[in-house]
């Protein structure tokens, strides 16, 4: 599935969200496709990156705890606040981007879910 932008209704700012498939390949679900949303709670991207991760289905981690779960497309979609804190205000603007968010962040904590 290439990444599209979706109604999310009151799971972010903008009533939106971008959905993806991710090949993981490492940790957990290494070897798989994982289905999953991104979303925003602040509206000024790239200072503010994407910040809650939902999954198609509830998963058990111990690097964050479930913030809620909504249907979309038939699904039972669960959220997990996930954003990259620990270093993305130290990142330059031209370093602001989803492909920063993508490598630094993402795939880091596809990995140690």
């Amino acid at each position: 599935m290439e990444p599209r932008i979706v109604d999310f209704p009151g799971f972010s700012i903008s009533g939106q969200a971008i959905v993806l498939d991710i090949d993981v390949k490492h940790g957990r679900f290494k070897d798989k496709t994982v289905t999953l949303a991104l979303s925003f709670q602040e509206d000024a991207y790239p200072e503010y990156p994407p910040h809650f991760v939902h999954f198609k289905s509830s998963i058990s981690t111990p690097i964050a705890t479930r913030h809620s779960t909504h249907d979309f497309e038939g699904e039972n979609w669960s959220a997990y606040s996930l954003p990259p804190s620990d270093f993305w205000d130290g990142l330059k603007s031209s370093e602001k981007n989803m492909r920063t968010y993508y490598q630094r962040h993402l795939l880091r904590v596809l990995a140690r879910l």
